[in-house]
C-alpha cells in the first residue's frame, strides 16, 4: 500500500530480515529437529548444491576433496549446519572453500574463507546464542547471532563437534568433524 518505491522496497527489506531472525530463534529454540532414524546422506551431492545456491547470489565457492560414501544422519540439519557455514564466510570472508578429508571413522569438512579471522578470544564466544561480533552488527549484514550455534548444536546432534580457527595464512576456518558411525 506504499505507493513510494523507495520506501516500499525498505519496508520489505525489514520485513525479510524480521522474518529470518524469528526463523532463526524459533529454529534454535526448537532444538536440533532428527525426526526419524539416520537415512544416507550425499555429502557431494549436498555441497554441490550449496555451492550452487551461493553462486546464484553471486557467492565463490569452491569444493575440494571428495566423500568417498554417503554419510549416515538427517539431511536437513547437516544442510542447515553446512548452509551457515558457507554463507557465514561468503559473507565475512569474502569467499568459500570447502576442503572434504574423508576416512573410515570420520568425515571432516572444512569451510574457509579469506576474511580478517575472529580474535582468539572470541573463537568460543561466537557459538553462544545471540552473540556477535562488533563488526557483524550492521544492517547491512543482518543476522540474528544463532547461525554459529544452530550449526553446532546440528554438528553435535550427530555425535560430532564443530570448532572455529584462524589459519596462519589469514582467514577463518570452521571445522566440522562428523563420526562415520551413529
Amino acid at each position: 500500500m506504499l505507493e513510494d518505491a523507495e520506501l516500499r522496497a525498505k519496508f520489505v527489506k525489514d520485513l525479510q530480515e524480521m522474518e529470518a531472525m524469528v526463523s532463526s530463534a524459533l529454529d534454535f529454540m526448537r532444538g536440533v529437529d532428527q525426526s526419524g532414524p539416520p537415512q544416507p546422506v550425499d555429502i557431494m551431492a549436498l555441497l554441490e548444491s550449496l555451492q550452487e545456491d551461493a553462486r546464484e547470489v553471486g557467492g565463490e565457492v569452491r569444493i575440494e576433496g571428495v566423500a568417498l560414501s554417503s554419510y549416515l544422519g538427517h539431511a536437513q540439519t547437516l544442510k542447515r549446519c553446512l548452509s551457515n557455514l558457507i554463507e557465514n564466510a561468503v559473507k565475512y570472508g569474502q569467499r568459500a572453500t570447502i576442503v572434504i578429508a574423508d576416512a573410515s571413522q570420520e568425515l571432516t569438512i572444512a569451510v574457509r574463507d579469506a576474511g580478517p579471522g575472529i580474535a582468539e578470544a572470541e573463537l568460543e564466544r561466537v557459538f553462544e546464542p545471540f552473540y556477535r561480533l562488533e563488526a557483524s552488527r550492521n544492517r547491512a549484514t543482518g543476522g540474528s547471532g544463532l547461525g554459529l550455534t544452530i550449526a553446532r548444536n546440528n554438528a553435535r546432534a550427530h555425535g560430532g563437534e564443530l570448532v572455529l580457527r584462524n589459519r596462519a595464512e589469514g582467514g577463518l576456518e570452521a571445522v566440522l568433524s562428523l563420526p562415520r558411525h551413529l
